[in-house]
């Protein structure tokens, strides 16, 4: 029975993550505002114990805040922010491309150039969710040939941080402008076969923001 117990209070704390995340997506919990647990708790109707334990973990994320005797502060993306999370994405996803280049096979690459016009075509309409997404697939085509689930977990965390809270501001613009040909130039450097160069080329240029 204790096992039992153990196993649906996972679930449930599991459940509870999931839609903070989603309202976090949407922005029904905006960054900057701040909540309390018991807010929480009384919206969802649910315990605070498995309530709790899911904002340990998106605080562990970087998502949120707890602040002492004031609740919840939901995580605003500061310039330094986004600096470091794009280097360290870069990090990472350099250090997969280089692990799974051998892996890579002529229609990887056609998916990949695929679903880069796609992104061109949809940045012309102004569709936000639809590019986010997009991006995402075109890096998971190489990423996941990857058998490091610790690696692609916290690069999925990290493009979610950048993508469900950093859509306003003129940086956001500057990358929809330039992912498209940085795309094609990472496509070319693969086509190429220069592992190395590619993997420079994703921490050295397409994972760093040019402020100026």
């Amino acid at each position: 029975m204790k096992s039992i117990n153990q196993s649906n209070f996972q679930l449930l704390r599991s459940q509870v993550y999931e839609h903070l995340r989603k309202e976090l997506m949407r922005q029904n919990l905006k960054p900057g505002m701040h909540v309390t647990i018991n807010q929480l708790s009384q919206q969802l109707n649910i315990n605070r114990t498995p309530l709790r334990d899911a904002l340990l973990q998106l605080q562990a994320e970087g998502f949120i805040t707890f602040l002492p005797q004031r609740g919840i502060r939901i995580n605003e993306l500061s310039r330094q922010d986004l600096t470091d999370i794009y280097e360290v994405l870069g990090a990472l996803d350099s250090r997969a491309l280089l692990s799974v280049f051998p892996k890579i096979s002529p229609r990887h690459i056609e998916k990949m150039k695929k679903i880069n016009e796609k992104m061109y075509a949809s940045v012309a309409k102004d569709e936000n969710s639809t590019y986010f997404n997009l991006n995402t697939s075109f890096h998971n085509v190489y990423l996941n040939l990857s058998p490091n689930k610790l690696l692609l977990n916290q690069l999925s965390i990290l493009r979610q941080r950048l993508f469900d809270f950093g859509t306003k501001g003129s940086w956001i613009e500057k990358v929809r402008q330039l992912n498209y040909e940085e795309h094609l130039k990472l496509i070319e450097l693969i086509e190429k076969g220069d592992a190395c160069e590619a993997a420079d080329f994703i921490r050295d240029v397409h994972c760093v923001i040019n402020w100026e």
